[in-house]
């Protein structure tokens, strides 16, 4: 019977293939091709070095390789996830919307059928990182660079409404009873400062949107895409405070209010995509007994010492990612450096990413292959002696569960080596402070006996 439900359906094809009929047949399979992800591009418009040099920002030679490469990867993608950081790190605000415009546009002839869905990071402001003002003129000029390319096919009806207050919008995916929710979680930053006088209160706005598309998911599985990661700022933690200080990426009140509402089972939230960290990885939100996979998707610029990557992503029909390659630049060559069969996974769900972390924890072969996709292929930023915070970091979103799975001591984001740290620094200050005193005391002692006749 199947047999000859596929012989007619092949013979309606060919009948009608010179017809409107076609695009029937072809949907399916267009509709089925790999998803790209492509985020933290940091343009500097200009920029002359050369392309993927580590430890700058793109420029636009490094932006049209990775364009022509996503596009010899996979030509027709049905969907191509931008997860923010448009704006290099030093940057001229000036430049802030015809440089957006332009993204935009290169994007727009790249991939002129495919469906955008576009998120905000720090550095997407005309006024500075971590800037953004909402409610602003530069948001709706940002609105009309994208919205061509996000409503397509009127995939989000609301995004040229609701996208200049704060960033946030609900589109379509073209997968049944799948759709994403977009969301500029940089307003829950404890770096956030609205010195660009945008209208007032956005993270409180931003939560309750998130909440409100939640809630009104009509059954449908979702997709939420933001540009800062709940949880632990690894890299921070370990070489920037050497481990002294947890440093998070959130307001602790905030990732607690973000995490306990996209676990709700009746939020239907199947899967969290995050950049920021420049880096491939992966993570667990937790609530309770409720949990959500998260995707950290790699980044352009090689600012940090990453080899410059973007993700193909293959998201079967109900909506779970169950195939990622890793391309990214090495010398002059893009190339497939691996991805989930490489980790021994088999989609990006809790199960999977729990197991990976079982292994983790004592296969030290695999641990060197998770170090070599997380910076792509360059030299690793995880070894033996910091592992494990890495390791914590992915499942441990609050400084106190981390410090215990790290077993660094302390308490709140201060570990017990800061504390110990911190006591050193304190007794030199009182000492030194001591000394000084007794020093002046002296010398004014010997300014009075000169003095003295």
């Amino acid at each position: 019977m199947d047999v000859a439900r596929a012989l007619l359906v092949t013979s309606a094809c060919v009948v009608f293939a010179l017809s409107d009929a076609a695009l029937a047949c072809a949907a399916p399979s267009q509709r089925d091709r790999p998803w790209l992800i492509v985020t933290d591009i940091h343009l500097d418009p200009t920029g002359r070095q050369a392309r993927g040099t580590y430890g700058t920002d793109s420029t636009p030679a490094l932006l049209g390789s990775t364009i022509r490469a996503m596009q010899r990867v996979e030509p027709a993608p049905p969907v191509v996830l931008i997860g923010g950081d448009f704006f290099a790190h030093i940057f001229d605000a000036r430049l802030a919307v015809p440089t957006m415009r332009s993204i935009a546009a290169e994007f727009a002839r790249a991939f002129p059928h495919a469906q955008f869905v576009v998120a905000l990071g720090n550095e997407d402001s005309n006024c500075g990182d971590y800037q953004v003002p909402a409610s602003s003129a530069f948001l709706r000029a940002v609105t009309r660079a994208w919205e061509p390319l996000v409503d397509r096919a009127g995939a989000a009806p609301d995004f040229a409404r609701t996208f200049p207050r704060e960033g946030f919008y609900v589109a379509r995916l073209p997968r049944p009873g799948l759709r994403a929710v977009v969301i500029d979680d940089v307003f829950w930053s404890p770096r956030y400062r609205n010195a660009c006088r945008g209208a007032a209160r956005p993270a409180q706005a931003t939560l309750r949107d998130l909440r409100t598309a939640l809630a009104a998911g009509n059954g449908e599985h979702t997709w939420v895409l933001m540009h800062i990661p709940p949880g632990i700022d690894a890299y921070s933690t370990v070489h920037i405070t050497h481990g002294l200080v947890i440093v998070p990426f959130l307001d602790a009140a905030a990732r607690q209010d973000f995490v306990d509402v996209v676990t709700r089972p009746s939020s239907r939230v199947s899967l969290v995509v995050a950049t920021h960290t420049h880096k491939f990885a992966f993570r667990v939100a937790t609530q309770g007994r409720d949990r959500v996979p998260l995707l950290l998707a790699p980044s352009v610029s090689p600012i940090f010492d990453n080899a410059p990557s973007f993700l193909r992503i293959d998201v079967d029909r109900h909506g779970t990612i169950d195939g990622v390659e890793d391309w990214t630049l090495l010398g002059t060559r893009w190339g497939d450096r691996g991805g989930l069969t490489t980790l021994g996974m088999s989609d990006v769900s809790v199960a999977s990413i729990l197991g990976l972390q079982r292994r983790l924890a004592s296969d030290v072969h695999l641990r060197a292959t998770f170090a070599r996709l997380y910076n792509g292929d360059a030299p690793p930023e995880i070894d033996a002696s910091n592992w494990r915070a890495y390791w914590c970091a992915a499942t441990e979103m609050s400084a106190t569960a981390f410090r215990s799975c790290a077993a660094v001591g302390g308490y709140s984001i201060v570990t017990a080596r800061g504390f110990i740290a911190a006591g050193v620094v304190g007794v030199i200050v009182v000492i030194g402070g001591f000394a000084l005193f007794r020093w002046r005391h002296v010398q004014r002692t010997r300014r009075q006996e000169v003095a003295r006749p």
